[in-house]
């Protein structure tokens, strides 16, 4: 039986009596029972005996490990006693050995004294034997040979490390001023030569005089005679060339990058490659005969046109881009390798984009001129008001286009620094087309005004009227078109690279581009031609209305005629003219006004006109009489039928002014 069920902590003995009673092959329930009680009853005397057996085993060995902890104790006292005399031993021990060791440690720095002074001796011997052999190396003139090259290298060295052994010498200034002396002599004496092997790019002859100036300490002046000769190189590759060109230029020395990083890397052993490089291309760039910005500036000056002009100035950032982006690769190529300077980048983006930065100031010109050629359109030179207004009209809907076009191939000559170069000649080109906007809006006015002085309204019919309307819905194209450019101009300068940074490279600030002076001008025009165009379209109303106070049927009437009842007096000439005008004018304004127009606006507005200019023009009438009163209202009435039955309201001050003569009339009678 397994005993260790009844050891658990959630013993249940209902469960374990099922499963006693599961496995016992379906016994009766008495013999199961009488059974397990047996088994349980002989497990119980066995534990007992068990339990028994281990408490007498345990009380007779507690008395044995009492005595046994008791020698343990007094086992330590005696450890702790000889641990104690143990400590006073060494402490006399120290005492007695203190001087001793001083003494030793005296006896030791003495020592190292002596030998140092023994080495500095030595070093001393061997620096005045280096410095005679380097005297008398360059009294004799330095070797060619590469193993004698070789060996005054190591001497070089030689003498670099033992005047460091020698920096607590007394006379080690004195060392050090005439150790700078000789290498002075030695790099004035060694520089031709150098500068000839580099010149012709000998990798063989180069290196030993490159261990000679790194001896020396004096790397940074190997690699200014590097700069020298290879400058010096280019500028005679320049000067054979037939043809002189930036394209040629670029090609010469793109083809020339790679070469020269494998030299300072390999024979140079520079740690700065690539800003070593680019400072040779700013030196070299400076100091080129014919220089670039020249040949550039002279073949600028053979363009016949500004087309060529432009396509020109395109070219130029082609070539310069060639150039930058080749420099460009090759700093990607060094990414985390060599920290290059932005001031160093700027130098040499300010000298190769020089040749761009003295043409720009022509990129504005130029671009006008190409701007204004758009104005000269044989339809601008014709005298009809409505088809010069189209031509207008034709020209602001191209703009857009044209602007865009300009502009996208501006960024390709300066990036988006060729706004403040594209803004004066855009200025140009929408305030000359504002000028023709004005002096033709002058010129309808005129027609207009001579038309009316011989006694011709046309109105709505008026070319005048049409002309205006075209006119007005061009100026609003350009509004648009300045108000949206404006708006997606504006915007925070991005950072960019030093050698794309062109707002700095041109000299050109990233300021806030604000709105074209223009742009004012052209919202005045707006509005004189919206209003010249109402003007013309009320200027029959404005004749009839005219009329009414020399009219004598307000006052002098007859009594007999007084006496006529209301159906029998019909509207006045004035007002049917009035009212005929009007009810033409939905069919006419529909051909003249786009849906943008709204036409029914122009309805509304001239019938609201024509109301309260009525209504002005009957109250200044004096001393009307009873039957020019009912003459009044009776014009009113049809007036206000004509405005209901085109679909607007009669004002209220024509309602207000009806009531009163109503009112009148009634009293009268």
């Amino acid at each position: 039986m397994d005993l260790k069920t009844f050891a658990e902590n959630d013993f249940s003995p209902k469960d374990w009596i099922n499963r006693a009673w599961n496995i016992s092959e379906n016994q009766e329930k008495e013999i199961f029972v009488a059974n397990t009680v047996t088994r349980l009853q002989l497990y119980m005397k066995q534990l007992s005996n068990s339990l028994d057996e281990t408490t007498t085993q345990i009380l007779t060995s507690v008395p044995r490990v009492l005595q046994d902890v008791q020698s343990l104790q007094l086992e330590g006292s005696l450890l702790q006693q000889k641990l104690m005399t143990l400590e006073r031993q060494v402490e006399s021990v120290e005492e007695e050995t203190g001087q001793s060791i001083e003494s030793l440690q005296r006896i030791d720095q003495l020592k190292s004294r002596l030998e140092n002074a023994a080495s500095a001796l030595r070093e001393a011997d061997k620096w005045a034997a280096l410095a005679t052999s380097l005297e008398d190396i360059l009294e004799a003139g330095i070797p060619a040979q590469v193993e004698k090259l070789n060996e005054l290298a190591d001497l070089v060295v030689g003498m670099t490390d033992s005047l460091e052994v020698l920096s607590d010498a007394p006379d080690y200034e004195k060392k050090c001023t005439q150790l700078e002396l000789l290498y002075n002599r030695l790099e004035a004496a060694i520089s031709p030569p150098f500068i000839e092997a580099l010149t012709q790019m000998d990798a063989e002859r180069t290196t030993p005089y490159v261990c000679v100036y790194r001896g020396m300490s004096r790397a940074a002046s190997a690699q200014r005679c590097w700069r020298r000769a290879a400058a010096a190189r280019h500028v005679a590759a320049w000067r054979r060339l037939d043809a002189h060109s930036l394209r040629a230029l670029t090609r010469m020395l793109v083809g020339d990058v790679g070469r020269q990083v494998e030299w300072l890397t390999t024979v140079l052993k520079s740690e700065t490659p690539v800003s070593e490089l680019i400072k040779l291309y700013t030196d070299l760039l400076l100091s080129l005969d014919p220089s670039p910005t020249k040949i550039v500036t002279a073949n600028f000056k053979l363009c016949q046109n500004a087309e060529e002009g432009i396509s020109m100035l395109t070219d130029l950032k082609s070539d310069i881009d060639e150039f930058i982006d080749c420099i460009m690769r090759i700093i990607d190529g060094s990414a985390g390798k060599e920290n290059i300077s932005d001031t160093t980048l700027k130098e040499l983006g300010k000298v190769a984009y020089a040749p761009l930065r003295e043409l720009m100031p022509n990129y504005t010109e130029l671009q006008t001129q190409l701007f204004l050629a758009y104005l000269n359109d044989p339809q601008l030179k014709q005298e009809n008001l409505l088809e010069y207004s189209r031509a207008v009209q034709f020209i602001a809907e191209r703009s857009d286009a044209r602007l865009n076009s300009a502009y996208l191939r501006g960024k390709k000559i300066a990036g988006d620094a060729i706004q403040p170069y594209f803004a004066p000649a855009m200025e140009t080109y929408i305030t000359a087309i504002l000028n023709l906007i004005t002096t033709h809006t002058r010129h309808i006015e005129a027609t207009f005004l001579s038309l009316s002085a011989r006694g011709q309204h046309e109105g709505v019919l008026s070319e005048g009227f049409s002309a205006s309307l075209i006119l007005e819905t061009a100026t609003g194209i350009l509004v648009d078109l300045l108000v949206e450019r404006t708006a997606a101009e504006i915007g925070e300068r991005k950072d960019a690279h030093p050698l794309y940074d062109l707002f700095s490279i041109l000299d050109q600030d990233a300021r806030e581009i604000s709105p074209s002076p223009s742009l004012a001008g052209l919202r005045r025009a707006r509005d004189t031609l919206k209003a010249l165009a109402r003007t013309i379209l009320r200027h029959p109303v404005d004749v009839q209305l005219d009329k009414i106070p020399q009219l004598s049927v307000w006052y002098n009437n007859d009594a007999l005629s007084t006496d006529l009842p209301d159906f029998a007096l019909s509207p006045q000439e004035y007002i049917t003219e009035i009212g005929q005008y009007l009810m033409t004018l939905p069919q006419h304004l529909e051909l003249h006004l786009s849906e943008k127009q709204a036409p029914w606006q122009f309805l509304a507005e001239v019938c609201t006109y024509t109301c309260e200019m009525y209504a002005e023009k009957i109250i200044n009438i004096r001393n009307m009489d009873p039957l020019g009163t009912k003459r009044c209202l009776t014009d009113i009435v049809y007036l206000s039928s004509v405005v209901e039955d085109l679909g607007t309201n009669v004002t209220p001050a024509l309602k207000n002014l009806e009531k009163s003569l109503r009112a009148a009339t009634s009293s009268q009678q």
